[in-house]
């Protein structure tokens, strides 16, 4: 079993999307990210679960899918980046 370490920039990236989702539904916003940390749990069992982040390349950075979130991590199970899926990937939306 593998610990997940939440990466400050991971941490922010659910803090916005609990402040994005807040004001309609507080509800669905606790539940939105209740279900991205449980989908990320599965790392702890399974680290190399996921498919290579495509725009990046390397072997280390994996990504689950989780409606249109891209739940980020490095091999040794930092989640380092909760990405919206309809938006653009880059290096630095990951690495800033």
């Amino acid at each position: 079993m593998v610990k997940i370490n939440w990466t400050r920039q991971s941490i922010e990236d659910i803090h916005s999307i609990r402040a994005y989702y807040i004001e309609p539904s507080t509800k669905f916003t606790e539940e939105l990210t209740d279900k991205i940390i449980e989908k990320a749990a599965v790392l702890e069992n399974f680290p190399n679960m996921g498919r290579i982040v495509p725009e990046i390349g390397n072997a280390f950075i994996r990504e689950l899918i989780f409606q249109n979130y891209r739940i980020i991590s490095e091999s040794r199970i930092d989640i380092i980046a909760v990405h919206n899926g309809l938006r653009p990937l880059s290096k630095d939306s990951i690495f800033n």
